[in-house]
């Protein structure tokens, strides 16, 4: 089977549908299938076994996926963290790689910056936070650049 036929037949149009042992094709779009279609649609049946398999992995996962609870973005982070969330808010990414820890150093200081936002946007229950990493990430941070007078 080529790499991509799942992904040309969903290019085109078409819906992929798993029933038991079935693959349902249907067409979303108003017009006729094009007729390039066709030999994608005879691959798809001369490789029937192995498709079953990439949709039914392909099920498991977006069924996991489903029953995992979201992060509750509205939750309110307690008020220590939420002071250091407002300090951090306000700070620029130094231009220069930095150690947040002795073992750690931070190579690109924007992405990290930026990764850190993002996790703060997840709220309390966010991986990071959950952890207590972006907490300790934060407060590692302060000491930095408030105790230290910033990056050295």
């Amino acid at each position: 089977m080529r790499t991509g036929l799942l992904s040309a037949l969903v290019a085109i149009g078409y819906e992929i549908i798993l029933q038991g042992e079935t693959i349902r094709l249907k067409y979303q779009k108003p017009d006729t299938p094009p007729k390039s279609a066709r030999w994608l649609i005879d691959e798809l049946k001369k490789y029937k076994a192995e498709v079953l398999i990439i949709l039914k992995m392909r099920n498991v996962s977006t069924q996991t996926e489903k029953s995992q609870t979201p992060a509750n973005v509205n939750a309110v982070w307690p008020p220590k963290v939420q002071s250091l969330i407002d300090w951090f808010i306000k700070l620029e990414p130094p231009a220069e790689p930095f150690y947040l820890q002795p073992h750690m150093r931070v190579i690109d200081p924007h992405k990290f910056f930026a990764k850190l936002r993002r996790e703060i946007e997840s709220g309390p229950s966010g991986p990071w936070a959950r952890t207590g990493a972006l907490q300790s990430d934060l407060q590692k941070l302060k000491v930095i650049f408030e105790l230290n007078g910033g990056i050295q």
